[in-house]
């Protein structure tokens, strides 16, 4: 069989193993187009109505923007992590699309196979047969950082660009000029901490590249003002660049421990529980006891020496990048399992950095993904096929089997497929404003994040309203606090908008009852306090209890 037909069966054969990883972890369910049911936990809720806030509103510009959902703090699709470089090209189609929709089971499909080829691809390039550059794809699939991220983090779990990156990066030849633009460009369009990390693969790449002469002094002056321009192109027409401020809480929490290999979380019925502090999960890198074990051997069988040619010119460029990424991901609160050994004070910029990016603990899967895929290479390298594939396929059999529970448990927790979301708001009242034409829902207090965001967003979406009880990855902080004063204004002024249903907390509703005339609603339904200016009639008929000083 020719060579290059072998070379695009391994190919097939790596899509084809990420694809029943897929299915395994997640289940076919989540290929149904209308099915929403699974999105209503934890962040997919934002993701999902980020997606079908923007999917229904109107194209403005940049084409990101979503200025339905959060009203006077709105920004993108961006900024709700709703996976651009789908939603985009969806909302094109959205005319002949169901309603509802959901693309997230075809972005884990798709980010399920190409984790798989491109950790293929990257075990080729580093000199490992077909076979074993399979197992080492399989490993890839299995990575606790991966599967992790899958049901939290919808877009974040794209950690193929990663993959792809450090695939490029160890080329033997060096890839067409337009590869890396269009790399670099997607991985915009997916989520700004992939994008940063690639950035940084690819600059360690450039570096290598006229560091060896294999790109000339034009072409790499081109590539170096290509880049960032094309970044800044795409960053601005998903609207991430909405937000003037992109810093927020977390950083030096959200962090990387000093023991992230072996830190297990759940990940492992049988290596040791080390302790850890409370919020360092965001930096959850567990090798895992197969990895362990072949970097194990790779010790013991002294195939670790191999590991000198990474400094050398070829390698030293991305050992130093990695590097920097992981020691970033360690923040300025330096932790060694559950102690807290210093807090480094840092420069102003390095703190603004840390700010905008949070779980800077994420920072170390770059590295992660080249010592997963570097332990299968030094035993397949070390050893002939014979041996070699048994061990290997020993290790995942053994990973598999113990990390079983985590990787079982998303699949398990999927319900039944639905087009609905089991919505709490179910008195008359709710669909009677929306037909009598209240076109906006807010909620008093305004927070960044509105613990009712799920339920009030659901319902605005489902009747083309307004909603500013929102929970969005970035929110522009002037913006912000510009609105919460207005809020406070309205509450002693009473000069609350028209067609708007209002949520309130005890507090406001006290102070909305001073400026309640016999036309307006104020009560309890559904668990929750709202107020309609003139939405008296609506609640003819409908049980309620009125809002009392009791409450």
């Amino acid at each position: 069989m020719p060579e290059r037909q072998r070379d695009f069966l391994g190919d097939l054969a790596a899509i084809a193993l990420g694809a029943a990883a897929f299915f395994i972890f997640c289940g076919w369910w989540l290929l149904i187009p209308n099915n929403i049911a699974w999105l209503t936990i934890a962040d997919r809720t934002m993701h999902q109505l980020g997606w079908m806030f923007f999917r229904d509103t109107p194209w403005g510009t940049p084409p990101g923007v979503s200025p339905r959902l959060g009203i006077e703090v709105a920004n993108s699709i961006a900024l709700a992590d709703s996976l651009p470089l789908f939603a985009i090209p969806f909302k094109l189609l959205g005319a002949w699309l169901p309603q509802p929709f959901q693309y997230w089971g075809y972005w884990f499909l798709l980010s399920f196979s190409l984790q798989s080829f491109f950790a293929y691809r990257l075990a080729r390039e580093l000199s490992v047969g077909r076979f074993m550059a399979l197992m080492a794809a399989a490993f890839a699939l299995i990575t606790p950082a991966f599967l992790f991220r899958v049901p939290m983090h919808m877009a974040l779990s794209g950690h193929f660009v990663l993959l792809a990156g450090l695939y490029l990066y160890a080329r033997k030849t060096p890839p067409a000029v337009w590869v890396w633009p269009l790399l670099v460009a997607l991985t915009a369009a997916i989520h700004g901490t992939l994008l940063a990390m690639v950035l940084g693969i690819w600059f360690a790449a450039w570096v290598q590249r006229l560091w060896l002469g294999r790109i000339r002094l034009v072409p790499a002056a081109a590539e170096i003002i290509l880049i960032p321009s094309l970044v800044g192109i795409v960053l601005w027409a998903v609207g991430f660049l909405e937000a003037t401020s992109f810093g927020t809480y977390g950083y030096g929490d959200y962090k990387l421990n000093l023991l992230w290999p072996l830190i297990r979380y759940r990940w492992s019925s049988i290596f040791p529980d080390l302790p850890h502090t409370r919020f360092d999960y965001e930096g959850l890198s567990f090798l895992g006891i197969g990895i362990i074990a072949l970097l194990v051997i790779a010790i013991v069988t002294g195939a670790i020496a191999s590991l000198r040619r990474l400094a050398g010119r070829f390698w030293l460029p991305l050992v130093l990048s990695l590097v920097v990424m992981m020691v970033f991901g360690y923040s300025k609160n330096i932790s060694l399992g559950s102690i807290e050994l210093v807090h480094l004070p840092v420069p102003e910029f390095i703190n603004k950095i840390g700010a905008a990016f949070r779980s800077t603990g994420r920072f170390v899967w770059p590295i992660l993904y080249l010592v997963t895929i570097g332990s299968v290479a030094l035993v397949a390298r070390r050893f002939r096929l014979a041996v070699a594939l048994p061990l290997v396929l020993a290790a995942f059999i053994g990973q598999a089997v113990d990390s079983a529970p985590a990787w079982r448990a998303f699949a398990k927790s999927i319900p039944a497929p639905a087009d609905i979301w089991p919505t709490p708001l179910r008195s008359p009242i709710w669909q009677r404003a929306a037909d009598a034409g209240y076109n906006r829902v807010r909620a008093i207090p305004v927070t960044g994040l509105n613990r009712d965001y799920r339920w009030l967003g659901y319902y605005a979406v489902l009747h083309g309203m307004e909603v500013d009880a929102i929970y969005l990855a970035r929110i522009d902080e002037d913006a912000y606090l510009l609105h919460r004063a207005n809020t406070e204004k309205m509450l002693e002024t009473g000069d609350f908008e028209p067609k708007t249903v209002y949520t309130l907390d005890v507090y406001s509703a006290f102070k909305a009852q001073q400026h309640l005339t016999p036309n307006d609603f104020l009560g309890m339904i559904d668990g929750r306090i709202v107020f309609i200016r003139g939405g008296a009639r609506l609640a003819e008929g409908v049980p309620f209890r009125p809002f009392t000083q009791r409450d």
